[in-house]
């Protein structure tokens, strides 16, 4: 199943914030040790949006991701490889820090309802899929879980 362009705004929000919350806290680390905020930093930045790949148990899956059960995957299903994941997430990051946050909004603005595939997807052959079963409900007007919570 498709997941939702919530879910995957709100995965990246996650793994954003952490890694920004570690950024900020390090700042005030440079009156110790000079170096120690960028070594923080660069900790913090792999461990949110790299380590979590490493991992078996949550293959496709950064923190943000595994909160809102949502997983990459290759086109036909596959797990996609390490090399695959981690090239997506250099280029994605990347494009979003040399366009300062221009490149996230082009790419969702070419999200299709029926694929969920953004910039990144395309170019290195993935996909993201949702791990929750669909519930069934549908109103006629397709609203997202946010949107009927808030009265539309």
């Amino acid at each position: 199943m498709v997941p939702s362009f919530e879910k995957r705004v709100r995965a990246f929000a996650i793994d954003t914030s952490a890694v920004s919350l570690f950024i900020i806290v390090s700042l005030f680390l440079g009156n110790y040790y000079e170096p120690l905020p960028y070594i923080v930093s660069g900790v913090a930045f792999l461990t949110f949006y790299f380590l979590p790949y490493l991992s078996k148990k949550t293959h496709g899956q950064t923190l943000g991701k595994k909160v809102q059960r949502i997983q990459i995957v290759k086109i036909d299903d596959s797990k996609a490889e390490l090399w695959r994941l981690f090239l997506r997430d250099i280029f994605k990051l990347g494009a979003s820090i040399l366009t300062f946050g221009v490149y996230l909004i082009v790419a969702f603005f070419f999200m299709s309802d029926k694929t969920s595939r953004t910039i990144h997807d395309y170019l290195f052959k993935t996909k993201v899929i949702d791990l929750e079963k669909p519930t069934g409900k549908y109103d006629g007007f397709n609203k997202t879980e946010s949107m009927r919570k808030r009265g539309f």
